[in-house]
């Protein structure tokens, strides 16, 4: 969260950037001609300076890049460029959107990112059509231009694939697909992030009853297939967009959003859910369940006491689970307070 903050702000500099670069071909032979393209371009430039203020201010919570900001990035870059003068100068500013798009591989969404290079290939070539025309005596000298901008800025999907790979590998459990330990401590900073003052975070750390036996009887090949299907049944359960992490051997642990005391009503359904008799090996779960205060955390922040404040609340969570296993397993209990 630390280094996606120092990105953010990266972003926060990098909008009023552009707008000195900007400022700079305006003051060239080569940028914007007649007074409706610079009076265009200085209204572009002047919104670099409130845009990359935003940005600084949001940078505690630098998880997502809103689609506005993409479109709003893409299409004042775009306007820079067909005001130029100089076609070919535009051709290399193209290359500008490289540097846009790498953000968006980070900071958004796959259909952000094939957006943003449909919308930027089409200005490429729209640039490039417009510079042919103005000199059609060397189209080829225009057209080896255009292909190595494609070429830069199209690399960005091949980088996007790069960073998903290893962000997998790094905050994923190999068994079961779900978060790792790390990768639901990242999830959660921006669960938490999300939240309004008055919501909160159900944390449930879920284990498999008697689970030793299971590896006993039928064979630790039976005990993955248990956890596999255990794995499922809890995404499933949890509703959209859930934070499941396996963070144990056959120990579980859910963040959820809940309103008012959902949560012991929902960590009872989240059991009910894995238990099926029907199955092979049937398994239970017992469950302790804490509640992270969305205020309380943002405190903790400010602060820098988040990270301990959340360990605290999982060891509640699993002081109320060790509490359903004493009390006989196939339970679930909510963490009541020393």
């Amino acid at each position: 969260m630390r280094l996606e903050r120092r990105v953010a702000r990266g972003i926060a500099v990098l909008a009023p950037a552009f707008g000195l670069i900007g400022v700079i071909i305006m003051l060239s032979d080569d940028g914007p001609v007649g007074a409706m393209a610079v009076a265009i371009c200085t209204i572009v430039l002047l919104s670099t300076i409130p845009v990359g203020a935003w940005w600084w201010l949001r940078s505690v919570d630098a998880s997502h890049m809103p689609g506005w900001f993409v479109i709003y990035a893409d299409v004042g870059v775009a306007v820079m460029l067909l005001t130029f003068a100089d076609r070919s100068l535009a051709l290399y500013g193209a290359a500008m959107f490289s540097v846009i798009g790498t953000y968006i591989a980070y900071f958004s969404r796959r259909n952000v990112l094939k957006f943003h290079t449909a919308f930027v290939n089409a200005v490429i070539l729209l640039l490039a059509v417009l510079a042919v025309v103005e000199r059609p005596d060397d189209p080829a000298s225009i057209i080896a231009r255009t292909l190595v901008t494609v070429l830069v800025v199209n690399s960005v999907l091949a980088f996007r694939a790069v960073i998903q790979r290893q962000l997998d590998l790094a905050n994923t459990d190999s068994l079961t697909g779900l978060l790792n330990r790390r990768g639901l401590e990242l999830r959660l900073d921006r669960m938490m992030a999300r939240l309004t003052e008055k919501q909160s975070v159900a944390l449930m750390v879920v284990d498999l009853d008697q689970f030793k036996r299971v590896n006993d009887t039928y064979g630790h090949a039976a005990g993955d297939r248990v956890l596999r299907l255990t794995a499922r049944r809890l995404t499933t359960a949890t509703g959209e967009r859930p934070c499941v992490a396996r963070t144990g051997g056959e120990e579980f642990t859910i963040a959820v959003p809940v309103c008012g005391d959902s949560a012991d009503h929902l960590a009872d359904d989240i059991r009910e859910a894995v238990h099926d008799p029907s199955d092979d090996v049937p398994v239970t779960v017992s469950i302790g369940v804490a509640v992270l205060d969305a205020a309380q955390w943002r405190a903790a922040v400010s602060s820098y006491g988040a990270a301990e404040l959340v360990r605290n609340v999982l060891l509640d969570a699993d002081t109320a689970m060790y509490e359903s296993k004493h009390a006989g397993g196939n339970r679930t209990t909510v963490y009541a307070g020393d």
